[in-house]
């Protein structure tokens, strides 16, 4: 249960604070989510006025102003986007909080586990995955990688500002994704002029996220890395919200796209049942 601030009734604190709920709720308001400084549920986006963290989407309220975490990189002054895919590390202190399955929403309720999926009913790619700190954390499912992101009070990747996207593109909508690796639009690959050996489009396997040869792979926008290449990831664009078998939308291409351009770009997309794991399908979150 959120507890609310009290609201000041007097003086400059509550201007800032009616200005605080007008600009969040008028200007960017995000899908069933309102702006309530203080409150647990507040949703101020990156750039718009803040007094403490708590009022911030993006968490981080620093000089008065929404900003996006550490980690992450600001996309054109309106949301979020983690510089790199989830790490095997990441992951495994999320596993370590013991996160409450329960708390899934129904379309996820097959979903039984959170952990990397090994064992003898796993996919055999999964059994042999890297598993190294620094390594994506692949052979999750996407029940797997929305609930990662909702730890942090992040998202995975979808609408800009949060919601789902249609799967398959019908609309034309592209979303957070999309908008993050094309760069708004401007370039085809993530790099501009792709190299798949560079981005590890044509490899053996998973290389490190976050280090200095990952940064050889970086794009659209600076410090975002591995948009093509390394391991696809999951976005928040299903087919239905019926459970295991409804297909969920891959982005980016992987290790073992063998160089198929077409794959690796930033408009490509790869449905995977939303149960599905595989040892070069990871994610990255979204927020603000």
């Amino acid at each position: 249960m959120h507890h609310r601030r009290p609201i000041p009734r007097h003086g400059a604190a509550a201007a800032l604070l009616a200005a605080l709920v007008s600009a969040c709720t008028l200007v960017r308001p995000l899908d069933g989510l309102t702006c309530e400084p203080g409150a647990g549920n507040a949703s101020c986006l990156y750039g718009q006025p803040c007094d403490a963290d708590a009022d911030c989407a993006t968490a981080s309220c620093l000089g008065s102003v929404c900003q996006c975490p550490a980690g992450m990189v600001t996309i054109q002054s309106t949301f979020c986007v983690d510089q790199t895919e989830v790490s095997n590390a990441a992951y495994r202190r999320f596993l370590a909080t013991n996160p409450n399955l329960e708390a899934q929403e129904p379309f996820c309720l097959f979903n039984g586990s959170f952990d990397f999926d090994t064992g003898p009913d796993a996919p055999d790619v999964c059994n042999d995955r890297l598993t190294g700190d620094e390594l994506p954390a692949t052979c999750l499912d996407w029940c797997d990688a929305r609930a990662f992101c909702k730890s942090l009070g992040k998202r995975l990747c979808g609408k800009i500002h949060g919601g789902a996207l249609p799967y398959g593109g019908a609309s034309g909508a592209q979303g957070e994704w999309f908008d993050a690796c094309s760069k708004g639009g401007e370039r085809t690959h993530a790099t501009g002029e792709f190299d798949a050996q560079l981005c590890n489009g044509d490899g053996a396997g998973t290389v490190p996220v976050g280090d200095e040869d990952s940064a050889i792979c970086e794009g659209g926008y600076h410090g975002l890395q591995h948009m093509s290449g390394n391991v696809r990831e999951w976005e928040d664009a299903c087919s239905g919200d019926t459970g295991p078998g409804d297909y969920c939308v891959t982005r980016g291409g992987a290790f073992d796209s063998g160089n198929a351009l077409d794959e690796l770009r930033c408009d490509a997309r790869d449905g995977r049942e939303r149960a599905d794991t595989d040892h070069a399908i990871g994610f990255r979150c979204c927020s603000g």
